[in-house]
């Protein structure tokens, strides 16, 4: 049985006989928006493309940049006239390269500001090629607070095979110069597992970044998504993953590493300083996302804008730029809490009853009975259930072999035609 007919036959185990993990044109403009949710915004522009990076993006461009800005400022009026001053859980500015849009980020952030009641949390991420004195100082000035920088290797020959168009000394001093600004939350994200690096190397990155004390290093494998786009930079299909015995042992050498330096972990992939609150991208309850490519979620369904800049500029002045929309059921919505909790290694028990109104055994008991019975749990008591080394190592391994087939085959498809008739997960 392949990794796709596994995680489906799981799914269906999960989920209830009628859900319908399928995407369909987005018709009803009525969207459902609880009381309390996060800002996702996308910025879809790079100056480089990267082969790994599965994300919407196009070369940066000055005046369809300025173009986007505004129908951006269009998309966020949009949602105000119709929600009112809403209650803003965190913003979140993903890409590309946001920073490429400094000048217009202190616009829209303002923007966002005077139209919501924003909580404080404001993140960003970014790339050491694009880091300078000035746009950390701006950043500072419009309230971001939680930084992540994809540094992804020091050393210089990963640098180059992976495509990024910045040496190490660069990386290097981008660290300082985020360092020296004090922000809330400063995260460093690391690549691992690329072909033929050995577990020395591994620690030589591990140990650089931590020298410089982030509050968090995030370290993801090289993940090799099929579609066209990163065979079309890079041909890296040619690339091949480590054998499941190297990553298990990277993977524990990282959890080990960072346990003696005194980092616990916040997630699968990510470790904090002690009293650090731990920077995400994805593990918000409900987000509405703003941009071409941006992805909302709701609770009763998950939505996606156009995956193209030029009809997303098109379209925001006459409706919503949403393309796709997929229903979620009762027990999808729990499902999708309970698979994030898992990625965030811990599951609150009073979270899941406050949040459902139920004991979280009487819905998911049995998978919890045989996670815990493959030797996946470190601790239960009444408040939470915690995994260990082992579980996370499986979950991170699920991850990367059935969770990303369905970004790998929404993005295929929504890349290629900007109006999907149907994406079937």
């Amino acid at each position: 049985m392949n990794n796709e007919k596994v995680s489906r036959f799981i799914r269906n185990i999960l989920s209830e006989k009628n859900d319908n993990y399928t995407f369909f044109p987005f018709t009803n403009q009525d969207l459902y928006i609880p009381d309390k949710i996060g800002l996702y915004i996308h910025i879809p522009f790079c100056k480089s493309m990267c082969p790994y990076c599965p994300y919407y993006k196009v070369f940066y461009d000055k005046k369809l940049a300025d173009k986007f800005s505004s129908a951006l400022i269009k998309e966020i009026d949009g949602y105000n006239e119709e929600t009112g001053k809403m209650d803003i859980t965190s913003i979140y500015i993903g890409g590309g390269t946001p920073t490429l849009l400094i000048y217009d980020l202190k616009s829209i952030i303002n923007k966002i500001r005077a139209s919501y009641n924003v909580a404080q949390e404001t993140a960003i991420e970014t790339t050491p090629s694009d880091v300078s004195e000035d746009k950390v100082k701006i950043l500072k000035e419009v309230g971001v607070n939680y930084i992540s920088l994809g540094v992804q290797s020091f050393q210089q020959k990963y640098l180059s095979l992976i495509g990024r168009n910045y040496d190490a000394n660069r990386a290097l001093s981008a660290v300082r110069m985020i360092k020296k600004y004090q922000f809330d939350t400063f995260n460093i994200d690391l690549i691992f597992a690329f072909p033929l690096e050995d577990l020395s190397e591994l620690v030589k990155d591990l140990q650089t970044a931590v020298s410089f004390s982030p509050d968090q290093i995030t370290c993801y494998p090289l993940f090799t998504f099929p579609y066209s786009t990163i065979g079309k930079y890079r041909k890296i299909k040619k690339l091949k993953m480590p054998s499941y015995r190297k990553r298990k042992k990277m993977y524990y050498l990282i959890h080990d590493f960072f346990e003696e330096k005194g980092y616990w972990r916040s997630s699968v992939w990510s470790f904090n300083r002690e009293k650090t609150k731990p920077y995400s991208s994805v593990t918000r309850d409900y987000y509405i996302g703003f941009g071409p490519s941006a992805g909302s979620y709701t609770g009763k369904g998950f939505y996606f804008n156009t995956f193209s800049v030029s009809e997303y500029i098109k379209t925001v002045s006459q409706r919503k730029p949403i393309a796709l929309e997929m229903r979620v059921s009762n027990r999808m919505e729990k499902l999708f809490w309970f698979y994030w909790r898992l990625y965030e290694t811990v599951i609150p028990k009073k979270g899941y009853k406050k949040m459902f109104g139920k004991d979280i055994h009487s819905d998911f008991g049995k998978i919890l009975s045989i996670i815990k019975t493959l030797g996946f749990i470190q601790s239960e008591d009444d408040e939470t259930i915690t995994l260990n080394k082992r579980g996370c190592l499986w979950l991170h391994l699920a991850q990367n072999y059935a969770a990303l087939n369905y970004v790998s085959r929404i993005w295929s498809v929504a890349q290629k035609a900007t109006w999907p008739e149907k994406i079937t997960l």
